[in-house]
């Protein structure tokens, strides 16, 4: 009973830091414009150092690239057909990007 004890708190322990370890790696925010190809997300709290302009995040089911951080405003560029059935208001998670994104022919 004891070893059964010990095993499930290791476990909850495990899934505890893996969770943590990939919050640090992402941030949530709130959809405050579309225009075009552009989704402007409003952070909560400070935008990571990883989510400067010219790199590339994950979003949205993609990989789109920040064009522009002010204050704690990142905007990303998605193409248009994305950027059409995204919602003003709605919340998006923005995560680091690993660097492993398919990259088109």
């Amino acid at each position: 009973m004891k070893k059964m004890c010990a095993t499930i708190s290791l476990l909850l322990a495990t899934v505890a830091l893996a969770a943590t370890a990939f919050a640090a790696g992402s941030v949530s925010g709130k959809v405050t414009k579309v225009e075009d190809d552009k989704v402007t997300v409003t952070m909560e709290g400070a935008v990571p150092a990883w989510a400067k302009k010219g790199a590339t995040v994950n979003a949205l089911g993609g990989a789109p690239k920040v064009v522009a951080v002010n204050g704690n405003e990142v905007t990303l560029k998605v193409t248009k057909a994305k950027a059409a059935k995204v919602k003003v208001d709605s919340s998006i998670t923005v995560s680091e990007s690993d660097g492993e994104e398919m990259q088109g022919c």
